[in-house]
């Protein structure tokens, strides 16, 4: 706008006069070939919108009833005549702005009033005073405001429902076999571990995210948090259980899964979306190779209820004779070259905790003792109890693992101290199977798992 003006004012009196001409030109022939009515006022066109609904017309134009104990005194600097909206404020007010009613107006007005106590009845006459777009990411209250509106309505934070591939494109990867284990999203208790994520804009994204994929695709998310997190869940519109810390509410979600017969499918609260990439099924031999076939492969946006159908059916679905896993989950890395290396599924490998399932008929819960890489043990302990796992290696979850703040984060330190402490236990506890991790991290904080 502000080059728009700009260029105006370098054009000649005459020239400008001629291109506002044909601009308005334009408008009134869209206008006319739309059959829009049409009038000038005070040398503007409007379009004219009679109404057509009296029943609604009178409606607004009711006397609103006070609430309990009145209406709220506005605070002082606002101008007179406005009163204190009640309801919940949009989510794009500035932070020190406030949201009224006008009570000189004969119809239910929004007006927005500034810390200076100046009132504007339009978004985009806000926007314009602050000198900058409003949105959900403007203030804390902002999101908060705009993140439950979001999970009432099933939206993402775009305000769009989630869109996933069609399921059959992922299940004709099935064998028959495996397609007749096939179950409906509602056979799962599906746990969402989380914690302290509602205090931040950028775990109220993540949140939304997850919330909007889930119920996309058919689930019924409960949430496990602590409980200092737990009214902010709530205020949200989720459906909310204190769990505790992370590993206590892992146990609880198990113990819950297990008490209703349903598998447990546990998710993390940071995921942003879940692939599969349809390609060859056996190992490729070397990392080359791998990203040869990793290109040629076909990836499906899949919804997460539909991989967690898709995995519960392929573990299900391992012929009699073998060893009957009860675990599943996805490849651990973002890499699908280093994925296609190996086969499309494995028996032998860690099972990352962002997203997995436990199939009834096992009792397997995690080990307390640990605080961080309670997922390498709850491996170990499937293994040891059942003598398989199912890991799919062309499914992948994308997800940030330790960067944000909430959740597991809040059990790292700076130092690594609470990693290597816990790589102790593990060591200690599976002899032989975790070895340091030299490629990543100071080569201390990071294991590799061999069976």
């Amino acid at each position: 706008l502000n080059l728009q003006g700009q260029e105006e004012d370098a054009m000649a009196p005459k020239a400008l006069a001629t291109k506002k001409k044909a601009v308005a030109k334009v408008k009134n022939s869209t206008l006319k070939e739309k059959k829009y009515k049409v009038t000038k006022q005070r040398g503007k066109t409007a379009i004219v919108r009679a109404y057509s609904d009296p029943e609604a017309y009178a409606q607004r134009r009711q006397k609103e009833k006070p609430p309990p104990g009145g209406w709220p005194t506005p605070p002082a600097h606002w101008p007179a005549g406005v009163r204190v909206h009640v309801g919940r404020p949009v989510f794009w007010i500035p932070e020190g702005w406030g949201h009224g009613i006008k009570t000189t107006c004969v119809t239910r007005l929004d007006a927005f009033v500034s810390p200076e106590g100046k009132m504007y009845y339009h978004r985009c006459s806000v926007e314009e005073v602050i000198g900058r777009k409003l949105g959900p990411d403007d203030n804390l209250a902002s999101a908060k405001n705009w993140a439950r509106q979001q999970v009432l309505e099933g939206k993402d934070w775009r305000g769009k429902p989630a869109k996933f591939d069609p399921d059959a494109r992922l299940f004709a990867c099935l064998s028959q076999g495996e397609k007749e284990k096939l179950v409906e999203p509602g056979a799962f208790h599906v746990a969402v571990i989380s914690a302290r994520r509602a205090s931040e804009i950028v775990g109220l994204r993540a949140v939304v995210g997850v919330q909007a994929q889930l119920v996309a695709s058919g689930a019924t998310p409960v949430w496990y948090v602590d409980a200092a997190s737990a009214a902010e869940y709530r205020q949200l519109g989720l459906k909310v259980e204190i769990g505790g810390k992370l590993v206590p509410a892992r146990n609880k979600a198990l113990g819950d899964a297990q008490k209703l017969g349903k598998p447990c499918l546990q998710v993390s609260d940071d995921i942003t979306h879940w692939s599969y990439y349809k390609g060859d099924d056996g190992p490729a031999g070397n990392l080359l190779a791998g990203n040869e076939a990793a290109k040629k492969s076909t990836r499906i946006r899949v919804s997460p209820m539909a991989a967690a159908c898709f995995l519960l059916a392929k573990m299900r679905g391992v012929p009699a004779g073998q060893s009957q896993p009860k675990l599943a989950g996805v490849f651990p890395l973002g890499n699908t070259g280093m994925a296609f290396v190996k086969g499309a599924n494995t028996s032998e490998h860690f099972i990352l905790g962002d997203f997995f399932v436990q199939d009834v008929g096992t009792k397997c819960k995690f080990d307390t003792d640990l605080t961080l890489k309670e997922d390498y043990d709850f491996t170990c302990t499937h293994l040891a109890k059942h003598g398989a796992v199912l890991r799919c290696n062309r499914m992948f979850v994308a997800a940030v693992h330790e960067t944000n703040p909430g959740g597991a984060c809040s059990e790292r330190d700076g130092a690594g101290d609470k990693e290597r402490a816990n790589i102790v236990i593990l060591q200690r506890k599976w002899p032989g199977v975790f070895s340091l991790n030299g490629n990543r991290g100071d080569g201390s904080t990071q294991v590799t798992m061999a069976w």
